[in-house]
């Protein structure tokens, strides 16, 4: 009677353990754009399978060899699981799970495979091993299965998009680069308001169903404008994101070792981004490109084949709108571009009051599109960059009485943007008397450049900073080895949860705190499942 009872219970925990457990992975599987293939890396990276259970359940099994628990094994082994579950279910994440229409139909049929699968249990206990090993295997089979009607529904929605987009007509800025892209569009919707008003997506919505889904709920008939950012996860990324909506004039930021992990190399990064370039020249609409990245054989071909629709912004000489100024006043950049294939053209002037050395081009780029698209409003130009608002976690300023003052770079990504944060960190700390405290898990994505890029910034860091926190350790090596310990006070820790309680005990008022870029669950920290 007691072992049916015991047992019974075993069997509800187990299931209930799953539960948990599958939420807990979906929360994961939904960070990687329920990509099946991605996540199966990730498995492995973060530990996505079950050790706690397992083992637990291990020698519960090996002690009933020696001590006859009876019954009550299946109790105590049913207590174990919901200790375990009740531990999971306390877990907090950064991007916490969104339970989208999408989402509650992966999770209801994996949650369904994983109770089918417990009546193994009733075969043989031992295969209890086998079903706390399945869950993301459940989840990628249930994704599967679901692939060809989600594919229908998300058409569907493309489809609305689409034609909402050919009632509205609003003109099409397309955006990419391998860094800058939120930024950039960020200034731009601000500065080009100048001409008319503009609709964007927020945050770093760049692929086709988030567009489509903003387009859907947030674009009016009455917006002129609509700024595209553009994502890219390999070659043919961005003209997917062109043959859907069609930009007729685009800016490229930067060409980077940003995502070379996923691309393979940086030739293959400015082969993704010129597609952008390459579609609106074939519409016979403008581009705007840093002239730096003429470096790369996409772009010059793309300037060499359409000099008068690609224009290129730099410091440089012999770009067609050449930054000749570019001066710190009062927080504010006052800055000057001067169009130098117009005669007679007069120089741009603007302000800007964004903090860092990459934002000039950043602002460039953008004025110089406004500039292009709208010729009769570069007047107004100045008027509405100087209210350009902080964006949000790139290099966002944070200053609350008695406590140091926060630079937020939480969405930065790359080495440029990385060493430019920590000269305004340093020139700050200098300005109030404090320390320049940096925080940084490094930069994601960098494939093969991984340990070159983090041996660099670890070197400057070490040379710019008074204290440095490096978040997970052993993900760069490279980078805390090339800290130079004897001149900078160093720390490591786990999360940015324990980084920041460390802040709270080192950091005083006078101090500048940083906190470069941040790392998504999947890559922040390992969990023991």
């Amino acid at each position: 009677m007691l072992t049916s009872l015991f047992f019974s219970l075993f069997i509800v925990s187990l299931a209930g353990f799953g539960m948990v457990r599958i939420n807990t992975i979906l929360t994961y599987f939904q960070q990687e754009e329920y990509d099946s293939s991605r996540f199966l890396g990730a498995v492995f990276r973060v530990r996505l399978y079950d050790v706690l259970a397992t083992l637990g359940l291990i020698i519960l099994f090996a002690a009933q060899r020696f001590i006859d628990l009876g019954p009550y094994l299946w109790l105590i082994a049913a207590g174990l699981l919901a200790l375990i579950a009740l531990r999971e279910r306390g877990y907090s994440y950064k991007k916490k799970l969104v339970a989208t229409e999408r989402l509650k139909r992966i999770r209801w049929l994996a949650r369904g495979f994983y109770l089918l699968s417990i009546g193994l249990v009733l075969v043989h206990p031992y295969s209890v091993f086998v079903i706390l090993q399945a869950a993301p295997l459940f989840i990628m089979l249930a994704n599967r299965l679901l692939r060809p009607m989600q594919e229908q529904i998300n058409q569907g929605f493309v489809d609305q998009a689409t034609e909402k987009l050919e009632a509205f007509q609003p003109v099409t800025i397309g955006i990419t680069g391998s860094f800058g892209k939120t930024t950039t569009k960020h200034i731009l919707a601000e500065v080009l308001e100048s001409a008319g008003p503009v609709f964007y997506s927020p945050g770093s919505i760049n692929t086709v169903l988030g567009l489509t889904r903003n387009i859907r709920e947030k674009l009016q008939r009455g917006h002129k404008y609509f700024i595209a950012e553009m994502g890219a996860y390999g070659i043919g990324s961005i003209k997917r994101l062109c043959d859907f909506c069609d930009p007729e004039v685009a800016i490229v930021t930067a060409i980077g070792d940003a995502h070379t992990e996923r691309f393979g190399s940086i030739e293959n990064i400015a082969r993704a981004k010129s597609e952008l370039v390459e579609h609106v020249c074939v519409r016979g609409g403008a581009s705007v490109i840093p002239v730096e990245i003429l470096a790369f054989q996409p772009f010059a071909d793309l300037k060499e084949a359409h000099p008068d629709l690609v224009k290129t912004v730099g410091h440089e000489s012999n770009a067609d709108f050449q930054i000749t100024k570019a001066v710190l006043e009062d927080s504010n950049w006052a800055i000057e571009i001067q169009p130098n294939n117009e005669p007679g053209a007069a120089p741009i002037h603007y302000t800007l009051p964004l903090l860092g050395d990459h934002n000039i081009l950043n602002s460039a780029l953008s004025v110089v599109l406004t500039y292009l698209v709208s010729p009769q409003t570069a007047s107004r130009i100045a008027a509405f960059s100087k209210d350009v608002e902080q964006v949000q976690h790139r290099l966002q300023k944070i200053d609350n009485p008695g406590q140091p003052l926060i630079l937020d770079d939480a969405y930065n990504s790359n080495e440029i943007g990385f060493k430019n944060a920590v000269k305004v960190l340093r020139k700050l700390a200098d300005q109030r008397g404090g320390k320049a405290i940096l925080v940084t898990p490094g930069v994601a994505e960098l494939g093969l450049e991984h340990d070159r890029v983090h041996t660099r910034l670890g070197e400057f860091a070490g040379e710019q900073c008074d204290t440095v926190v490096a978040i997970n350790p052993s993900r760069i090596e490279s980078f805390v080895s090339a800290v130079n310990t004897d001149a900078t006070e160093f720390h490591t820790r786990a999360s940015f949860a324990d980084a920041r309680r460390l802040v709270s005990q080192i950091a005083s008022e006078q101090d500048v705190v940083l906190y470069e870029n941040d790392l998504p669950d999947l890559l922040e920290e390992s969990r023991l499942l």
